[in-house]
């Protein structure tokens, strides 16, 4: 069991409980594993990355797609799916890492990366990440593995957005096919992140697989299967910890802290919460 709560404080008391420290971090995982399962507070309402704007979509899809940038947990913003450069205060050249395969195989190319971006800015998709587009002019292609974005005026931001959903790439290939199906249980995603989305039982659980040609190393995922159950009551996902029908989980109710805490199925972590312009 690997049960998580945040907080602001260093120390503080949760129902009646001894005082906690927040951690940094967890712990890396010691070994391989054959399966693993996670509980959501609540099934998501899609996996377009269009729409990833809370935790139960974004833990899914934090290990299933990959965007341009990365936030490290200091919050550094490092390349991810690109390297990035601006050549002056109005544009944001990206130039795009080779040899990364989305899950169906075929290579990602600038082409995919454009038309990713774009949808943010049709109204008929109606993305929740607007917001980090409203500077941007264009989105072209402007090399084999080059994508250029042209801003109104400069934002210093956007780059940092990319690290974000808003800077998630799918195949185009793929978005064109699923339509108005892409990120449902029908309709699914094709991304390349290191799991593949196995299934989605609706209502009930969406499982995830890794995938053996992800393309870093450095984070290549030790556990085989990861079936994340949606558990909408509180009390409920405390005792599917303390049962051990479920391994791990985020944002606990505080009434279950206590028990968490002396339970020897695992342990119970308390993490810091990010201010509110991180």
């Amino acid at each position: 069991m690997d049960a998580t709560a945040c907080g602001g404080a260093s120390k503080t008391g949760a129902a009646g409980s001894a005082a906690f420290q927040i951690s940094k971090d967890t712990p890396r995982a010691a070994g391989p594993l054959a399966s693993a399962t996670w509980s959501l507070y609540a099934e998501p309402q899609s996996l377009d990355y269009a729409y990833a704007y809370d935790y139960p979509p974004n833990t899914v899809l934090a290990n299933v797609c990959e965007q341009l940038q990365r936030i490290t947990p200091d919050l550094k913003v490092v390349p991810g799916l690109a390297t990035a450069e601006a050549p002056d205060a109005k544009r944001w050249v990206y130039t795009i890492r080779s040899g990364v395969r989305f899950h169906d195989g075929s290579a990602l190319t600038a082409d995919d990366v454009v038309a990713s971006l774009r949808r943010h800015l049709d109204p008929k998709v109606g993305s929740y990440w607007i917001s980090s587009f409203q500077n941007v002019a264009s989105i072209d292609k402007t090399g084999p593995m080059q994508v250029t974005v042209r801003l109104k005026k400069p934002d210093q931001l956007f780059n940092e957005e990319m690290g974000t959903s808003a800077g998630t790439v799918e195949s185009a290939r793929f978005l064109a096919k699923a339509g108005a199906k892409y990120g449902t249980p029908d309709g699914g995603v094709d991304c390349m992140g290191p799991y593949t989305l196995e299934s989605w039982q609706k209502g009930q659980a969406i499982t995830l697989k890794r995938f053996d040609r992800y393309w870093d190393p450095a984070l290549a995922p030790k556990t085989a299967t990861i079936k994340n159950v949606f558990i909408q009551d509180p009390a409920a996902r405390v005792n599917a910890l303390l049962s051990g029908q479920v391994d791990g989980g985020y944002l606990l109710p505080p009434s279950g802290f206590a028990k968490l805490r002396a339970s020897s199925a695992g342990r119970l972590y308390f993490g810091p919460t990010p201010p509110p312009s991180a």
